[in-house]
């Protein structure tokens, strides 16, 4: 697969900074198998965007051993954790996306595929200039909800304040396409909901900030 030719920009790195590094031939030797890009409408999809180092997409896995998780993520060290993962743990119902999130859409006819879409701790991208880049916006809300299943949630998670506040204006934006589900309750915390701890999730404890759960439910 060239990674070169996404019609859709990566932005941020793709490498980690370790030393010990593994060239992008083997890379793909490595992941090919599991690499999806058509998608069918006789499976049962889960949508995992930004699954870093494949925590969440394992745990979905191990949750939901009776649907396809797609694991949509850019970042290379990321995708071979989680390929350790798929071949230690034997998981049979995990697929790799190793692009933007966009163009998997895009390269298939538009149809209800996803059942719930995970996407927890998206860049936040903290400089006002780069707040374009953002992944949650109305425009992304409107495009996924026609691949989205009748009642299919998604479920994002964050612990950026100002990405927080740009989330509640873009639901504000979109209520007539989504059901803000748990908007009523005081606590709107991860574990009231999941016992899964990321590598981002546990940074932002250990910062002192309390991420926050948004589920949203197709209207």
């Amino acid at each position: 697969m060239n990674f070169k030719k996404f019609e859709h920009r990566l932005f941020g790195r793709t490498r980690g900074r370790s030393k010990k590094k593994i060239n992008i031939k083997s890379y793909l030797n490595l992941t090919e198998k599991f690499i999806i890009k058509k998608l069918k409408n006789n499976e049962e999809y889960i949508l995992d965007i930004g699954s870093g180092y494949g925590e969440t997409s394992t745990y979905l896995s191990n949750k939901f051993p009776n649907k396809l998780i797609i694991s949509c993520e850019k970042y290379i060290d990321g995708n071979l954790n989680l390929y350790r993962n798929i071949e230690s743990l034997k998981l049979k119902n995990l697929r790799i996306y190793p692009g933007n999130v966009n163009n998997i859409l895009d390269q298939n006819i538009k149809s209800q595929y996803f059942s719930l879409v995970f996407i927890f701790f998206p860049d936040p991208w903290p400089k006002r200039r780069h707040w374009k880049r953002r992944l949650i916006n109305v425009e992304f809300l409107k495009k996924i909800h026609t691949y989205l299943k009748k009642g299919a949630e998604i479920h994002i998670a964050t612990d950026s304040i100002s990405y927080s506040r740009q989330i509640f204006q873009v639901l504000f934006e979109t209520k007539n396409l989504y059901k803000f589900i748990n908007q009523n309750e005081i606590y709107l915390g991860i574990k009231d909901y999941y016992n899964i701890e990321t590598k981002y999730y546990k940074k932002a404890i250990i910062s002192g900030r309390n991420p926050i759960l948004y589920i949203l439910r197709k209207l």
